[in-house]
């Protein structure tokens, strides 16, 4: 369970707080969330199984006479108002520091610090500010990671403003794409008039996917169970090598990407994007880390396909803004195949995302997905399920690979509007 403490001051949140606790707890996106006031406590507390953290809105260490909070958090702008360059070095420099609602161009900018750097996502307009807040408060309480909870915020800020919740009556939770804030990223359209400082070069779009409709998308350890796969039928699959100091790595990717050709199959290789281009594979997979890192235009020019996983509502947005062929989804099960950064986000939180990408781009779900697990899955409108052990660890690989394309047939309609249990399926 969960805890959400808030300071006296901030009691009137409580009407906007309780109404979003009821879909998170019917549609299990996280724990749940017990909220105390707590009168003598200036900040505000938030524990959960993994955070510990308190917060304060607009915070004076002077005038509060108290240790700093975890994040300061300021979402009030008076003229005149910095640069955002400006801005953004500041917290670059400060962890702590959580700027919302800054005022630039002709929307907002809310802006965090990730790992050393600055991360930011703009709207055309902030939506209704206590909207805002709670939001920021129930997401951080389910665990979402602080990004990820202010992409929720701002879109339940502007859909409480244009819709009118709580007048309403009616349970609310962000789905529609149209209210959701972009990424700031070298490829956003405003981002020079905005004044942010991007890293990267401006990348066109990459090529799309032979077929949309991907299924079963084994990720595998070396070049002989792709050709393995591949002779079972599989049309699309990934060369996943781990360990970067195998002797014979690039033969191995040289063999995976032959074997795709021969097949006409879609066969990624991940992570190792140069020898990916050297060899003329198909396309690339890439991590959120590698996207700092590896040379996007290259690839691209080279007209290789590319494929980036993401864990979360930041992490599809920034996605989205490379217009790759294909966004992975995950975590979605616990996996011990990988170590992962983030928590498992289960088919409810999957179906929220799939909402959010629509038909935009396609996706893969991934992360520890087994046999009995693929038809819930498969029910959120992914469209394609990647998977590992449940094929390389089967006894019989084959009739793993039959029973999962079963499950995994083309849809004659995708379902992207509702969360899953394991049980049920319910429209938001």
């Amino acid at each position: 369970m969960s805890t959400l403490s808030l300071p006296n001051h901030l009691m009137p949140l409580l009407m906007h707080i309780e109404p979003l606790l009821i879909p998170a707890e019917l549609y299990q996106l996280g724990e749940i969330v017990t909220v105390t006031v707590n009168a003598s406590e200036p900040l505000i507390h938030i524990k959960t199984t993994n955070c510990d953290c308190s917060l304060a809105f607009n915070f004076v260490a002077a005038e509060e006479d108290c240790a700093p909070p975890t994040y300061q958090v300021r979402d009030q702008w008076l003229a005149p108002v910095a640069e955002l360059a400006e801005l953004q070095q500041k917290v670059v420099a400060d962890p702590s520091l959580v700027l919302c609602g800054f005022p630039a161009g002709d929307g907002c900018v809310d802006i965090w610090h990730h790992q050393g750097q600055a991360r930011a996502i703009y709207c055309h307009h902030s939506g209704a500010s206590e909207a805002q807040r709670a939001m920021l408060l129930v997401a951080l309480a389910l665990d979402y990671p602080l990004g990820d909870a202010l992409v929720l915020a701002r879109a339940h800020a502007r859909s409480y403003q244009d819709h009118n919740h709580r007048a309403q009556g009616e349970l609310i939770w962000p789905t529609d794409a149209k209210v959701f804030p972009r990424a700031l990223t070298v490829n956003h359209p405003q981002i020079k008039q905005l004044g942010w400082l991007p890293d990267g070069q401006l990348v066109s779009p990459f090529a799309a996917l032979e077929s949309n409709d991907l299924g079963l998308y084994p990720v595998l350890e070396s070049a002989d169970w792709v050709e393995r796969v591949l002779s079972l039928g599989v049309k699309t699959t990934q060369l996943r090598i781990k360990n970067p100091q195998v002797s014979d790595l690039e033969h191995q990717i040289q063999q995976a990407i032959v074997a795709g050709e021969l097949a006409q199959a879609q066969v990624f290789i991940n992570d190792y994007w140069l020898l990916a281009i050297k060899h003329h594979a198909y396309g690339v997979h890439l991590g959120q880390e590698d996207l700092d890192s590896a040379n996007l235009v290259a690839i691209q020019q080279a007209g290789l396909r590319l494929g980036i996983s993401t864990h979360g509502y930041y992490e599809i947005l920034r996605a989205l803004e490379y217009q790759p062929s294909y966004i992975a989804l995950g975590h979605i099960f616990a996996t011990l195949t990988k170590e992962m950064p983030s928590l498992p986000q289960g088919v409810s939180r999957l179906a929220l995302y799939q909402k959010l990408i629509g038909k935009r781009v396609p996706t893969v779900a991934i992360g520890g997905i087994t046999i009995e697990r693929a038809a819930k899955v498969w029910r959120t409108g992914v469209t394609g399920v990647a998977v590992v052990s449940a094929i390389t660890q089967a006894d019989d690989p084959a009739i793993a690979v039959t029973t999962l394309s079963s499950i995994l047939a083309p849809k004659v309609e995708i379902m992207t509007a509702g969360v899953c249990d394991d049980d049920k399926h319910y429209a938001l």
